[in-house]
């Protein structure tokens, strides 16, 4: 849900600043929608990048622990989905109050663009916002990824199995692993970028 919110809200909004000179709609319903959509694209990236974390979580736990009862159980799960929503809703709620829409002397409405400085009244209050949102939502998960992965990726490498292997079983074995490792490097790579 939170992969398609972010389309769904985020292009519309960045093709009204870069080619209309007004916001689309008139009437009360302009000033909700401003605040609304300019909140729910921040908050989308929130929950999936949580979402990224949590998933790798939970294949560590399977492939490192695999005998243990998972570290994401099933109970566990529609209440790290409500606090993924709340955590990225209780962060984005900046956005809330920055983004407004101007009106011009002739009525036109300029689109919703963001007034962090009126928002936040000291300049330092509005950077440090930024870098912690930089460094917990992005820098910390691609750390976390890449080592989760990593792990993952020397587990299956190192696992020994039991009796003898035939040639073809380990064939089969390499190709998972090579399997995993694009995998983990495509989940990471397509995070960062």
């Amino acid at each position: 849900m939170s992969d398609l919110l972010y389309p769904i809200f985020d292009i519309p909004l960045k093709l009204t600043w870069l080619y209309v000179d007004s916001w689309l709609i008139s009437g009360p319903v302009h000033r909700v929608l401003c605040k609304l959509v300019t909140f729910l694209w921040p908050v989308s990236s929130i929950v999936s990048i949580q979402s990224l974390v949590l998933t790798a979580v939970d294949r560590f736990g399977a492939v490192v622990f695999p005998l243990r009862s998972p570290l994401i159980s099933s109970k566990l799960c529609p209440f790290l989905i409500l606090g993924m929503w709340l955590i990225g809703m209780a962060v984005s709620s900046p956005y809330l109050f920055a983004f407004k829409l101007l009106e011009y002397a002739d009525g036109k409405v300029r689109p919703c663009m963001p007034r962090w400085y009126e928002t936040m009244e000291m300049s330092s209050s509005y950077a440090n916002y930024f870098l912690a949102l930089i460094v917990v939502f992005l820098y910390v998960p691609i750390a976390v990824l890449t080592i989760l992965y990593s792990v993952i990726i020397i587990k299956l490498k190192t696992q020994k199995i039991p009796g003898e292997q035939s040639v073809n079983a380990e064939e089969q074995r390499a190709k998972r692993n090579r399997n995993v490792l694009k995998m983990a490097i495509a989940i990471v790579m397509g995070f960062v970028l």
